[in-house]
């Protein structure tokens, strides 16, 4: 296919070195505002930069999608935004596919597939469906089959965003195979991410609104889940990023009004962490805090490590924060 362009961008760096949290700190912040969700296909690190506030008053706003080596002191973006209009949201990587949702007016309705070359998106695949309500997360499984979660309402999702009667949110997941998708599990309140560990054949969803992970079993494959077991979080969870088989960190923020605020308004008193959850057998896991975040970054969505660093994406702030943490590096989907 044939691409709008390739600019090629030196990210604007801003050191702030006084931060500090156990043995991270804060390294440097990228100029891309909007990335609710990265993804990781190392070294490289993928993200749909989206001035969501800006779009709100300037209706020709669009999605830039960026990569570039995350393991790099000072990374270069390049621009490889495939021709149209893009109003994006989520964003996972599966090789060699990259995957994420669009919609008109923010509602992600579509999910597009793209085959990732090494330099370039081809090969464009769109999956539209009548249960596609309000998209929230994929997780792909191969190249024409994934799990989707799904809000139920478009006014349901919006009263989450603006603070008010949000346990009235429900979401559901949907299995998609070709063109043909089903409803796998409903009744879910709000289902920010997803992962799934075939081992275990186990799906995590993550409960923006009850503090948890729940996690579904595979009776007969992905066709037909049944509830499990609850992992308990200390605060409301957004993104997972899968760290290994039996390790996945995802962020947390303790106060869910003050989150929805910041969604909502823009507000900075929103506070997050970082959650690792370590399975240990026998359907015992051990969570602990690895971040705490300070003032000035809110609405954290996403933590994911590529090489010596931590990139946390944000709903709405206007940059990307980017942590050191040491030798962390992301494992392959397991």
């Amino acid at each position: 296919m044939r691409l709008s362009g390739v600019r090629v961008l030196l990210a604007a760096v801003q050191i702030a070195l006084s931060v500090r949290a156990q043995a991270w700190v804060w390294d440097s912040t990228l100029a891309l505002p909007g990335c609710e969700n990265l993804a990781v296909a190392h070294p490289y690190v993928f993200a749909f930069s989206y001035n969501r506030a800006l779009a709100r008053s300037d209706t020709g706003v669009q999605g830039v999608l960026y990569y570039w080596d995350g393991t790099q002191e000072v990374p270069f973006l390049k621009d490889i935004t495939p021709p149209g209009r893009w109003h994006p949201f989520e964003l996972a990587y599966r090789p060699p596919y990259l995957w994420f949702f669009h919609g008109a007016k923010e509602i992600p309705t579509e999910v597009w597939r793209f085959r990732w070359s090494g330099s370039s998106l081809e090969a464009p695949r769109r999956w539209a469906h009548t249960g596609f309500v309000s998209l929230q997360a994929i997780w792909p499984l191969d190249s024409v089959r994934f799990m989707v979660a799904n809000d139920r309402s478009h006014r349901a999702r919006w009263r989450l965003v603006a603070g008010f009667l949000v346990r009235r949110v429900r979401s559901n997941l949907l299995y998609c195979e070709g063109d043909t998708c089903i409803k796998v599990a409903d009744g879910i309140p709000y289902a920010s991410s997803l992962a799934y560990f075939p081992e275990e054949r186990e799906w995590w969803v993550s409960v923006a609104f009850r503090k948890a992970i729940w996690v579904y079993q595979e009776v007969e494959g992905p066709q037909r889940l049944v509830f499990a077991r609850r992992i308990r979080l200390p605060g409301h969870p957004d993104n997972i990023a899968v760290i290994s088989p039996r390790q996945v960190w995802v962020v947390c923020h303790p106060s869910l009004l003050r989150w929805a605020r910041s969604l909502a308004f823009g507000s900075y008193a929103d506070r997050w962490m970082i959650v690792e959850i370590t399975c240990e057998g026998g359907g015992n896991y051990a969570t602990r805090v690895l971040y705490r975040s300070k003032a000035g970054y809110p609405t954290a969505s996403v933590a994911r490590p590529v090489g010596p660093y931590v990139y946390v994406g944000s709903y709405a702030a206007p940059y990307l924060l980017r942590l050191r943490a040491g030798d962390t590096q992301i494992a392959p989907v397991p």
